[in-house]
């Protein structure tokens, strides 16, 4: 090979290495925790935006990132567990507290992943329609990931992804 070539390829592999280690050092001055919030107006009332997003089986129906959904025995408490798949694997979800049709909690319930955390729902009448909230209290382990959350996908950006699912699907 040409010596050029090699400065080349040696260029990038540098500029490779000085990337990770730059995004390495600044997740580490990130927290793990991170709070995101986002929000919908729906004309539909609580109820019937409740039914939608407990019914798990239909998850994959309005989300197209999910490929399929598996149920699974309930948790210790006996609220609803099932594992989403999508492109990137699987997470494991649990019910944490369930407060129909007002107030949902749900959780990451697999500790072996680089990542964890809640999602609130709460669902407010208004009008002859309602607004929902969903609070993310999420924790990103792993410095490189905390820094790729923060700096090029953002931490909202999965709950803005799943709300304008959402919001497709009451429009339908």
């Amino acid at each position: 090979m040409n010596g050029w070539v090699w400065v080349g390829v040696g260029a990038v592999v540098g500029v490779g290495a000085g990337v990770a280690v730059a995004a390495l050092a600044a997740g580490r001055r990130l927290p793990v925790e991170h709070v995101s919030e986002g929000g919908l107006e729906l004309a539909q009332p609580p109820g019937a935006v409740w039914e939608v997003l407990t019914d798990v089986d239909l998850f994959p129906a309005w989300r197209p990132e999910l490929s399929h959904v598996e149920r699974l025995p309930a948790n210790a408490v006996g609220g609803v567990r099932w594992r989403e798949y999508d492109r990137h694997g699987h997470t494991t979800y649990e019910v944490v507290e369930s407060e129909a049709p007002h107030r949902l909690v749900t959780g990451i319930a697999d500790p072996d992943l680089p990542y964890g955390g809640t999602w609130t729902y709460v669902l407010t009448p208004a009008g002859g329609g309602c607004t929902l909230t969903v609070t993310e209290r999420g924790e990103v382990y792993p410095p490189f990931y905390r820094a790729v959350s923060h700096y090029v996908t953002g931490e909202g950006a999965t709950i803005h992804k799943y709300l304008g699912a959402l919001a497709h699907r009451m429009a339908a």
